[in-house]
Formats: C-alpha cells, structure tokens, sequence
C-alpha cells in the first residue's frame, strides 16, 4: 500500500532547522507576556460547537473543523480561543481583576490558505478581563509592540488604532444614515481604491454626497496625539469623552514608548459584533504583507457566555505573517539549531568518562550531545559542526593521562588544553554557562 506522505494544505510539517526559529519567536512572546504581568495557562483544543454556532455572527463558524464524537456530542477543534476563554471567566467569580490571560497554541481553520494565512496555526492570545480602563488598553497595544521592539521589527510595524463608537457617532453627528451598513465598507477601505469604495457606499443607499464625506472623514490618520483637536471638532458633545480617552491613550503609549509605532486612523472598524470601543490592528508599515494581527475592547462577548458582564481588551497574535515579515527583512532564521558541547570521546576505554562530562555540564544548564552511533573521531567532529556546536570537548585516553582534555572552539578552529577538572570553571569563564 502506497501512503501519501505529504502534509495536508495549509498544515506544515516543521523540522528541527525550521522550528528553531518558531520557537525563539513564541519564547519572545512568552518573555514579553510575562514582563507585563500576564499569567499562562492551559485552555483545551477542541470544544462544543455551540460556543460558536450560537452567536449571531460568524464567517467563523463556516470554517470550523467541526466533527460529532462518539459520544454524539458537536465538537470543534477551536477557530479562535476567546469563547472558549470567556466560558472560563463565566465558571469561575472568584478570580481576582483584573484577570490577564496570555497563551500560545494551535487554532484551525478550514480557510483559504495564503502566505502568512494557514489552516492550522499558531496564534497568540493576550487578555485582560474585569478592568474598562484606558490604562488596560494601552497595556494591550504596549505588550504587542514591545514583541516587535524585541525583534527589532518597529521600524516595519505599525499599529493602526480607532474607537469603534467615536466613530459611528462621528458619523451619525455628520447625517450619515445606516452606519453599520457604512462601517462594513468602510472596514475594507484600505483594499480598495477610492472610487470603488464611493461606489460600494453608493450601492449600500448612501447618496454620493454622503459617500464624499465618509471618505473625507475616515481619512483622518497621524500621530494619536496630533489628531486630537480635529478629533474634537467633528466629534458631538455626547463623545467628547472618548475623544479624551483617545488622547489619554496616546500619552500612556508615549510613556510606554512606543507611540512611534501607533497612529490613530479613524477607518480601522473590524468586527462589528464583536467590539465596542478600541480597535486597532497591526500593519507591516511598508504595505506588503496583510495585516499581522487585530485586536480591541470586547465588553459585551464574554455576557453571551454566561449570567454576568465582564468588560475585556486584547489582541492575536498572528506568528504566521509575523515569520513572513522576519523573512522581508532578512531577519530569518532568528536562531538555529544548536549544541553548546559536544562530548567527543575518541575510544570505547573512555566513553563513561565523557559521560560524566555530560552529566556535569547538564546539570549546569547547557545542551550537551555525546556520540550515540560509536563514529570515529571524524564522523563524531563532522556531526558537531553539522548540530552548529560551539565547543567540541575530546575526552581520549592520552590526555586523561596528563590530567588534561581538549576543548575546541568550533567557530575558530582553536583547541586548547585544560585541566580534567576545570571543564566546568573554564566554561563559565566563557559565558558559556
């Protein structure tokens, strides 16, 4: 029987060469998560459908990988981890506020497959439940540009930000009727040109006057702060206040420096059933790659779950585009495979003793490999180089005698004696442990 042995579309099978790299970027988010104060934890992998299916929305739900198990329950492997973080909020009232919650793990959708767009991905998940604070938004927008300072990606990233209600009011203030109908159009503006968005907002019963002064409008973008008094000029007196949260929202950016990467641009809509102030998006700056990830304020979802409302801000994470992104800038891979010592032992009589080497510098923390396959000293070198060791350790019989081993520095080439005993102390003298 012939078995097929490649992966399903849009699901990637990523060796140890490749992985290297997903791992270094998943322990940057890990870091950064954790810096802020966001707690980890372990949400399951699949979950009934109806988390899903009984929302009003949801181009979701025709993607889900949805299966009935044998217990006859709707199953679904998750297309996206908030309900299923909101259904944890709901059963338990004793967590203190605010509840911050950040993880990484696998979600699946049956979608188009594009680049920086799979079938089964990595997303990350960062939220802060119980707060309806400015100070909680801009702690959201702050952990997801300090990813990218980490990277050294905030020169390519910016993020995009708006309020959702400042800008229905905006617009009804204005005399502009159906604005949901509007701010679906006005939610795909940046992929389409001018004339086809005046036509779409036309052929959605908006007169062509109308339709001018949306696109006038929702061209308001720059410096959060600089926007601020146009702001407040176009904004009736019933939002005044959501102007002042979105310039206190620019200061604390400021404070936390990375105001460089955020700009105020009052056409980012995203769902319309789902958030109900902030919203903003991550961009590569230079236009070439969709958008990296979304995120906002979703005080209304976590209430369809449950018997109590719970206000909540936070962002995805989108690994995928952000990998796509390292690779426009030359930046991948960010790590690769690497040993720091390899234990060569160059004859049977001395294996156990580089076994204990081994064991020794394990316990200092450092990834060590020895030699499994009984190689000679040559296959046992080229197989160093080939795991990019940085430090051969050859443990052989005529050393041993003089109370010495060899340590070779695989970048250079140089070998060195030193003392059997001073493995460890010469390592660490090297910032190698």
């Amino acid at each position: 029987m012939s078995i097929n042995l490649e992966s399903l579309k849009g699901v990637y099978d990523r060796y140890p060469d490749e992985w290297a790299t997903w791992k270094k970027l998943v322990e940057v988010v890990d870091e950064t998560a954790e810096e802020f104060g966001f707690r980890s934890f372990n949400p399951p992998t699949i979950e009934r459908q109806e988390l899903w299916t009984e929302k009003e929305e949801d181009s979701v739900t025709d993607e889900m990988y949805a299966f009935t198990d044998k217990g006859g329950n709707n199953i679904t492997l998750i297309p996206e981890q908030t309900p299923t973080r909101a259904r944890l909020i709901q059963k338990r009232k004793d967590l203190k506020t605010p509840v911050k919650w950040y993880d990484t793990s696998k979600r699946w959708r049956y979608e188009d497959v594009t680049k920086g767009r799979d079938r089964e991905f990595l997303q990350g998940d960062f939220d802060i439940f119980g707060i309806e604070s400015v100070e909680a938004d801009a702690e959201i927008i702050a952990a997801a540009a300090t990813i990218y300072q980490k990277l050294g990606l905030d020169n390519r990233v910016k993020f995009l930000i708006n309020d959702r209600a400042l800008l229905e009011s905006i617009l009804e203030s204005h005399g502009i009727e159906k604005t949901e109908e509007t701010m679906k159009v006005i939610d795909d503006k940046e992929k389409m040109t001018e004339e086809e968005f005046l036509d779409d907002l036309t052929e959605r019963g908006l007169s062509k006057e109308d339709a001018k002064q949306v696109n006038d409008l929702t061209d308001i973008s720059g410096p959060i702060l600089d926007n601020i008094e146009d702001l407040r000029s176009k904004a009736p007196e019933e939002v005044q206040e959501r102007v002042d949260r979105m310039e206190s929202l620019g200061e604390a950016l400021e404070s936390y420096g990375v105001s460089n990467m955020c700009k105020f641009d009052l056409s980012i809509v995203r769902g319309l059933a789902y958030y109900t102030g902030l919203v903003f998006e991550a961009f590569d700056s230079e236009g070439e790659l969709r958008a990296l990830f979304g995120g906002g304020r979703y005080d209304e979802l976590v209430g369809v779950f449950g018997d109590r409302d719970v206000p909540a801000v936070g962002f995805a994470f989108g690994y995928s585009p952000t990998i796509e992104l390292l690779k426009k800038e030359d930046m991948y891979p960010l790590k690769e495979i690497e040993t720091d010592v390899y234990i060569l032992t160059v004859s049977k009589s001395v294996r156990d003793i580089g076994l204990d080497y081994a064991t020794k510098l394990r316990a200092e923390g450092i990834a060590v490999e020895t030699d499994l396959a009984r190689r000679g000293f040559g296959a046992q070198l080229e197989y160093a180089d080939k795991m990019n060791a940085k430090r051969v350790l050859i443990v052989g019989e005529r050393d041993l005698e003089n109370d010495e081993v060899t340590m070779k520095h695989m970048d250079s080439g140089e070998e060195e004696e030193i003392g059997k005993n001073e493995v460890v102390s010469h390592l660490k003298s090297e910032d190698l442990i």
